[in-house]
């Protein structure tokens, strides 16, 4: 079944897996609250960042999201900004015109659990610098060789840290690409290859949709 589209700014979607087939059961939220999040769903954000226009200036898969976190419950999120740190969503998503937030459907209690475990590990650490630079490096040239080689969990940047929780915990690889490399257009490309997997808890953005080819 192909993607409905709501005719609305914030778009909610809601999926299921019966008897092997990707099912679409959609509700609109009217005046309601953001829909209750779980730990490990995933926040893309900050479109039109000045990361992701650089990141675009290099390659032809368009890359519209500059930052991404990751769920810890309902309210509060982990992120690479500063430093590694809890952060209030609201107070984040109150500052985007943009964001989506995507759930992993297969997550078991026991993952969610690791993830927070590996997630806590880091917090407090600084923003990974030399990470995003070597991030930079890769789309120059069109590689992973560069960060490959930075394999250091305390050397983290926004969709790393994420990565590598995903990782500790559940083995997963974001578009079959190593944590170390991670970005956040592997991501949404890892969502959006594979929405079996995933569904789209809340959608809030104006431009259209991508589509893989």
């Amino acid at each position: 079944m192909g993607r409905v589209k709501i005719t609305t700014m914030t778009n909610i979607y809601r999926v299921g897996l019966v008897e092997g087939l990707h099912v679409v059961n959609i509700k609109k939220l009217i005046g309601e609250q953001r829909m209750h999040l779980e730990r490990g769903d995933i926040i893309l954000m900050s479109k039109g960042s000045l990361i992701a226009k650089f990141m675009n200036y290099f390659q032809k898969d368009p890359c519209y999201w500059g930052h991404v976190a990751l769920v810890k419950d309902s309210s509060t999120l982990w992120e690479a900004s500063i430093v590694l740190r809890e952060y209030p969503i609201a107070k984040k998503l109150a500052s985007q015109k943009h964001y989506k937030i995507i759930r992993k459907i297969d997550l078991t209690d026991e993952q969610k659990e690791l993830m927070e475990k590996f997630a806590k590990k880091l917090l407090g650490r600084p923003y990974g610098i030399k990470r995003i630079a070597l991030q930079f490096l890769d789309h120059i040239f069109h590689t992973n060789k560069f960060t490959s080689k930075a394999d250091s969990k305390y050397l983290q940047v926004c969709s790393s840290y994420v990565a590598w929780v995903y990782w500790c915990a559940c083995k997963y690889k974001f578009n079959n690409v190593p944590w170390q490399s991670c970005d956040p257009d592997d991501i949404e490309d890892d969502q959006l290859a594979n929405k079996y997997k995933w569904f789209i808890v809340e959608d809030r953005k104006i431009y259209r949709h991508r589509q893989l080819p």
